[in-house]
């Protein structure tokens, strides 16, 4: 039985530095959530630009003056010195009271030695099993006569697949995730239904709960967040846009993919479409805009999503975008992938009717405090003591 006093131990293995974006923020993120429950997450990454909120304990592979300097300068040498650090931690630690939770880029001889070592082991998807990831965006190029640009090989595919198979819970980020995680092979009991979030507090002020949406005037204004790529749909968006027949404007704010450069300036000739570059103030764009749309490919459950719905924005997504948040006619409109005319009527019923839109924004607006980072850290923290429970064979009161 675990000692009521005694904590456990979260090593977790993050191959990026953390500054305040992409996947390690959300990783950052979940585990800040884990204050209040028995489980203390120790960080093991690179280094960070960032101060980390409590409770997070940091381990950064990079000594000083190596952490100081450009990223493309030892991303390379990083990842020896990380695997290096973060096989001390496993050697080092209780078994009975430790989880190894991986995010991508592990390499699959630690995930072994922590599984050798009676470790709990746990993967965080933040997209679908690349078995399934790679048809789906090799059709989205085919249908665009494009060779494809993405990176998942067979090989990276056969390597996730053995990967996989070593995990004694996989944390799965929506349904889609769940689906490709059960066709490669991991069983339904080591799968671990789950989302990405939000922080309230990075959006004020904003349209949150309670909050009235924009006023209904002028230009109504749809709002797209991501990378502008073939995998997030925006051709799919473009083409619908084209056929909208309303006084409406689109803003795509993110990175572009070179291959869509074209295709880009074309629409922006047009008068209707604008592109901003990646900015760390997305909360200024979703409180100014009056819709959300994300037809996107492929996915594991986007932030964007929850954030925009937190935001009060009605959000027009796909399956694999719908990031457990939206549900169809009820607070949102969700379309098949690369269905051009049913993603352009979705837009052009929530450009005519603000009503809907409105009600709609209420609603997805009140859904979305389901998924704050608090209550998704802790969540998963208190699925580890579960596990540990389960294994160990140990008293629940013993966690009172």
């Amino acid at each position: 039985m675990l000692e009521p006093s005694r904590s456990l131990n979260c090593l977790t293995f993050c191959s990026l530095p953390y500054a305040g974006v992409g996947w390690p923020q959300s990783c950052v993120s979940i585990l800040a959530g884990f204050a209040g429950t028995p489980v203390v997450p120790t960080l093991v990454l690179p280094r960070s630009r960032l101060p980390l909120p409590w409770p997070i304990k940091a381990e950064f592979a990079l000594p000083r003056p190596l952490s100081a300097l450009p990223w493309r300068l030892v991303a390379n040498g990083s990842q020896a010195r990380l695997e290096e650090r973060f096989s001390r931690l496993l050697d080092a630690s209780d078994p009975a009271a430790t989880v190894a939770y991986f995010w991508p880029g592990a390499p699959r001889k630690l995930v072994q030695r922590a599984k050798a070592r009676g470790i709990l082991t746990v993967r965080e998807m933040i997209n679908t099993a690349q078995a399934s990831a790679k048809p789906a965006l090799d059709a989205a190029y085919a249908r665009l006569g494009l060779p494809p640009t993405h990176t998942i090989t067979t090989a990276a595919i056969e390597e996730e697949l053995a990967e996989l198979a070593l995990y004694d819970l996989v944390f799965a980020s929506n349904a889609p995730c769940e689906s490709s995680l059960i066709d490669a092979g991991v069983s339904a009991d080591r799968i671990f239904p789950t989302s990405f979030g939000w922080s309230p507090a990075r959006f004020e002020p904003a349209n949150t709960l309670g909050a009235e949406p924009r006023p209904g005037l002028g230009k109504v204004k749809v709002l797209f967040a991501g990378s502008i790529s073939v995998r997030k749909g925006v051709p799919t968006l473009l083409e619908a846009w084209a056929k909208l027949k309303a006084d409406a404007e689109l803003t795509l704010v993110g990175s572009v993919e070179p291959t869509l450069e074209p295709l880009l300036a074309k629409a922006v000739a047009g008068g209707s479409v604008r592109v901003l570059p990646f900015t760390r103030d997305i909360g200024a764009l979703y409180r100014s805009h009056d819709v959300f749309v994300f037809p996107t490919v492929e996915e594991g459950g986007p932030q964007v999503t929850i954030e925009a719905g937190g935001c009060g924005l009605p959000v027009i997504t796909t399956p694999m975008g719908a990031a457990r948040l939206v549900k169809d006619g009820v607070n949102g409109i969700i379309v098949p992938a690369g269905a051009v005319e049913q993603l352009s009527t979705a837009i052009a019923t929530l450009v005519s009717k603000p009503d809907l839109r409105q009600l709609y924004s209420r609603r997805i607006a009140a859904d979305a405090q389901a998924f704050t980072y608090d209550r998704l850290g802790a969540e998963r923290a208190m699925a580890f003591v579960e596990r540990l429970q389960r294994r160990h064979n140990w008293e629940v009161a013993s966690y009172a």
